[in-house]
């Protein structure tokens, strides 16, 4: 069976020499794509949906936020997302890969040490009176910025806008956090990273350990500091979530989505996911449609 659910989407995939960054208008982006945003998809690229106005709810992975005026909204890669359908839509979308960030090897380290984007359980920020005036004007600065393509400088400066804005939200929302070396350490960032290129590869622990020079306990010390589980555990989640991401958005028979997360018997899945779940995947997928 052909799977027709789950549109996953590139930006100038096919054009590294390009602008890796582009800035939509919502209102103006709903009226041509609203027949793609409206029905669940992914990307390869990052996305950060700024809400002008109250109306309706943005759903990711499963989960539907209320959108709020002045709401940032965070899209890290491969998440599953979507508008509800309606006409009103204010703010913006700004979409951008990696490589639009990362100049150096400090801005891979910079890049890294966001939470923003790996934080699945509160995937956006509500803008404080104190900061809308300061957010507003760097993203009104990218806005004129976006205009002047091909004059000198110009994607180092959006860049630099992007990062300083994306530190600013990050740095109000450390104020109630842990300031333990532990959680900012870049290291746990790196490997959310590697989970995310190699879940289906049937990577062990010791393999990501070994991957980021460290050892297993250290590595488990990292994570339990970060999200309260043993990376065994963070490993599973990942797997569990995509498969319920085919098991919704796709037609794949199971034998077929067992095999595309890497596991040679089907069997074997069945009872992972049931595990994980208390239900087996064909169990959940009837319980969702």
């Amino acid at each position: 069976m052909k799977n027709k659910g789950l549109e996953k989407y590139d930006l100038l995939k096919n054009e590294p020499t390009k602008r890796q960054f582009s800035i939509d208008n919502l209102s103006d982006y709903w009226i041509i794509n609203s027949k793609h945003s409206g029905v669940p998809h992914s990307h390869s690229f990052y996305q950060i949906i700024w809400f002008k106005s109250d109306e309706g709810a943005h759903y990711i992975d499963f989960e539907g936020y209320e959108i709020k005026k002045n709401r940032i909204f965070f899209v890290a890669k491969n998440q599953v997302h979507y508008f509800v359908q309606r006409k009103d839509y204010k703010g913006y979308l700004l979409h951008f890969n990696e490589s639009f960030l990362l100049n150096n090897e400090t801005d891979v380290n910079f890049f890294l040490t966001y939470c923003i984007f790996n934080n699945q359980a509160n995937p956006y920020f509500q803008i404080p009176k104190a900061l809308e005036s300061t957010l507003s004007k760097f993203l009104d600065l990218m806005v004129v910025e976006i205009e002047n393509n091909s004059k000198f400088g110009n994607s180092l400066i959006l860049s630099n806008l992007l990062k300083s804005m994306l530190l600013i939200i990050e740095r109000e929302m450390k104020k109630n956090q842990s300031n333990s070396p532990l959680i900012n350490n870049s290291n746990y960032h790196k490997f959310i990273d590697l989970l995310e290129k190699n879940y289906a590869n049937n990577w062990s622990v010791s393999d990501y350990a070994n991957a980021l020079s460290i050892s297993t306990k250290t590595l488990n010390s990292l994570v339990k500091a970060t999200n309260g589980t043993k990376v065994s555990k963070t490993i599973s989640a990942r797997i569990i979530l995509e498969a319920k991401r085919k098991l919704t958005h796709s037609k794949l028979y199971i034998n077929q989505i067992a095999n595309d997360l890497g596991f040679n018997d089907p069997y074997y899945f069945s009872k992972y996911f049931l595990k994980h779940v208390n239900c087996s995947p064909a169990e959940f997928r009837k319980s969702i449609s």
